[in-house]
């Protein structure tokens, strides 16, 4: 966040002036529990600046106002609470090291104090756009001071959508000019599930296209110059929607077979473009899946979030990473790419599998 007052702009996470990498992260916790042989996992508890992974889950603390805020990961996995006094601000959460198209089910509590925002938060690359779906937040509307874009309908509610323009500012990528995409939930909620797909679909329509989902997305909880607390678990490993967004491939119903697959291209651009498959278990689930992507000539695959992959020739064949590996009947996932080439013809998937 800017350090100006909290009506002059919409509030900024402040995270992107520190870019860790996940390695090492928890050397950077204030205090973190210690495992001895034969005993339970402690909770760790994050008092200084740190990023990484736990249980599965993405952890991202920031805080300008060092020893007025905690935030405390559970030993249960996708759980988190937090409490700041005095703060002038913070920002934390858990969540998945990319974002993309899911269903998020989160559930808790969340007292803002004076200022204060429960938001599922992320980044895309190309374009560059900081964005936030806001459930939860104090007496200031950290969207009020963009541009009205419009509605979206999500989860029984109903969220204004606002869009602004960051010039010159701390980002993922270093300081750049960026545009801030926000969702502001009209009723209040710290309990729900959030449908990420018709949030993207619904900034598309209104004119802010997304980018590629190749930065993090956690539900955080952020304090700016108060006292508060927050406790949160995510349930699930928030899988993708199984209804397809509009103009979106179809899926076809899960059968017996280990999965299916299908690909579609989210965005293009001159010599460039984003793809994303998705993948649904069959009747039976399916645990470690691997699809084939056949690159069409002249296209190359320059970053892969939700997966890993290796190639051969102009085929890439693509297996899960921890979070999405496990699919229960009927559950869906996606993993996406940005590749460098022309869009059209458009890539295409072979026959989803077991790795």
């Amino acid at each position: 966040m800017s350090d100006t007052a909290p009506h002059s702009e919409p509030r900024q996470i402040s995270r992107r002036k520190l870019v860790f990498g996940g390695a090492g992260a928890l050397v950077a916790a204030g205090t973190a529990g210690l495992l001895l042989p034969g005993t339970a996992r402690a909770a760790t508890v994050l008092t200084s600046n740190a990023t990484g992974t736990l249980n599965g889950y993405y952890y991202s603390f920031w805080t300008d106002t060092p020893g007025t805020v905690s935030m405390t990961l559970s030993d249960t996995a996708g759980s988190y609470s937090s409490q700041w006094s005095g703060t002038n601000n913070w920002v934390g959460g858990l969540g998945w090291s990319n974002g993309g198209r899911r269903e998020v089910t989160y559930s808790g509590s969340f007292n803002p104090g004076s200022n204060g925002y429960l938001a599922l938060y992320g980044w895309t690359a190309n374009p560059l756009v900081e964005y936030y779906i806001v459930e939860n937040f104090g007496p200031y509307n950290p969207g009020s001071a963009g541009t009205r874009r419009g509605t979206v309908t999500d989860g029984g509610g109903t969220y204004d959508i606002y869009e602004s323009t960051r010039t010159n500012q701390p980002s993922v990528e270093g300081t750049k000019t960026f545009q801030q995409y926000w969702s502001i939930r009209q009723s209040k909620r710290s309990s729900g599930t959030i449908n990420t797909g018709a949030h993207f679909d619904a900034w598309q329509a209104a004119g802010m296209p997304m980018g590629a989902f190749n930065y993090y997305m956690i539900m955080a909880t952020e304090g700016y110059q108060s006292t508060g607390s927050s406790s949160v678990s995510l349930g699930g490993v928030g899988t993708t929607p199984t209804t397809p967004p509009p103009g979106g491939s179809t899926t076809p119903p899960p059968g017996t077979g280990a999965c299916s697959a299908t690909y579609r291209t989210t965005s293009s651009w001159t010599n460039g473009f984003n793809g994303e498959v998705t993948i649904k278990a069959g009747s039976n689930g399916v645990t470690d899946w691997k699809v084939p992507v056949t690159l069409a000539g002249g296209q190359t695959v320059t970053s892969l979030w939700n997966g890993t992959s290796t190639r051969n020739g102009n085929v890439l064949t693509v297996t899960p990473v921890s979070h999405n590996r496990v699919l229960g009947a009927g559950q869906s996932a996606t993993f996406g790419f940005t590749a460098s080439g022309p869009s059209s013809p458009s890539p295409t998937v072979g026959s989803c599998g077991v790795g």
